[in-house]
């Protein structure tokens, strides 16, 4: 535990992440634009829940905070790697260290995604509701609604997990620059993905639709290629890991 606190601490004192975890406002300045814009989507302004999706999803969708992030996670791995940081490490089990290093920057994306969701309900609640440019409804009204905006929600974050094991793999071996357009081309590929047919089903997201029918069934098998992406990536990061000099 005592590892994990170093390491972690060692992740979030970057500059590369102060600036990541900025990008937390952005729900904000939707009440700001709409004061420039005829109005706001009639699907995000039903009620809050829709409205945090929205904002999760063009985070991800955004390509700098996905450019971030991948910075960091290169940094946090590769560039560590080659100034010889990693050395101090040599007396640790290296599964012990990629572990610490995966599960500190999953935690920087936990706080990044609960800074989202506080700022959201200050953009809603406090900004546009009271303005009546929003319906002050937690959840729609309508079952299947509430459902494929949940199930979008947990696809996202599902999305943003696999992004951080993908970026994770590639940065161990490889420079910033492979690392980084490794992780905004995932971004891109699996945005554009749910409307190439086919080509769908290969993403968690792309079963968004299904999930208005069946429910389990499109939960299940977004759960089953999500956990295949995130441990083959794992599997494979943690084994170039364990071979790389010090």
């Amino acid at each position: 535990m005592v590892f994990f606190k170093s390491v972690f601490k060692s992740i979030f004192n970057r500059r590369d992440v102060k600036i990541f975890l900025s990008f937390i406002f952005l729900p904000i300045l939707v009440p700001i634009m709409a004061e420039f814009m005829d109005g706001l989507n009639s699907k995000l302004t039903s009620n809050f829940l829709a409205f945090l999706d929205s904002a999760v999803s063009t985070q991800f969708r955004f390509v700098l905070p996905v450019l971030l992030f991948s910075l960091v996670i290169s940094s946090v791995f590769r560039d560590e790697i080659e100034s010889g940081i990693m050395f101090l490490y040599k007396d640790i089990n290296r599964t012990k260290i990629f572990n610490a290093k995966l599960i500190g920057l999953l935690v920087i994306y936990g706080l990044f995604f609960v800074g989202t969701v506080l700022t959201s309900l200050i953009a809603y609640y406090g900004i546009m509701a009271p303005k009546g440019l929003v319906a002050t409804n937690l959840i729609s009204e309508k079952t299947p609604e509430v459902v494929s905006t949940i199930f979008s929600l947990l696809t996202t974050l599902g999305l943003n997990v696999i992004t951080i094991a993908l970026v994770v793999m590639v940065s161990v071996s490889s420079r910033a620059v492979q690392s980084v357009l490794t992780g905004v081309f995932f971004s891109l590929a699996s945005s554009v993905a749910p409307m190439l047919i086919g080509i769908n089903y290969l993403f968690p997201n792309g079963y968004v639709k299904l999930a208005t029918t069946n429910f389990p069934l499109a939960v299940i098998l977004s759960v089953i290629i999500s956990i295949t992406y995130f441990v083959f990536f794992y599997i494979r990061g943690k084994n170039k890991f364990k071979k790389i000099e010090f």
